[in-house]
């Protein structure tokens, strides 16, 4: 079988973000249980840390991803008309780099 055609690695991307996403949002809540920030600053200063910008991109990244995959296999199952499907396809894409360039805006 080939790792190519066998559906193996957007299977382990569906699998390694979703661990990834849910890591990042237990490590965000429980930051803010045990020390809210008390202002702009100190969450602009906690949020601008290097490993903090960089835990963010990969989560942005790994949402981006998992919605992806998850969309692009729902539309591949169920829309059966090619042109229907291509056309949902693009749509979905222009979406998600839309949101991309939207999360590279604002880190």
């Amino acid at each position: 079988m080939s790792w190519r055609m066998s559906g193996l690695k957007s299977w382990l991307l569906q699998r390694v973000s979703a661990v990834y996403l849910a890591g990042f949002l237990v490590y965000f809540l429980f930051a803010m249980m045990v020390s809210p920030p008390s202002s702009y600053a100190d969450w602009h200063g906690w949020m601008s840390s290097s490993a903090m910008s960089l835990a963010t991109a990969l989560f942005f990244v790994a949402l981006l991803g998992h919605a992806w995959v998850g969309i692009r296999d729902v539309l591949l199952d169920y829309i059966k008309p090619f042109p229907l499907r291509l056309a949902l396809l693009v749509l979905v894409a222009v979406g998600l780099v839309v949101m991309a360039l939207w999360a590279i805006r604002i880190l």
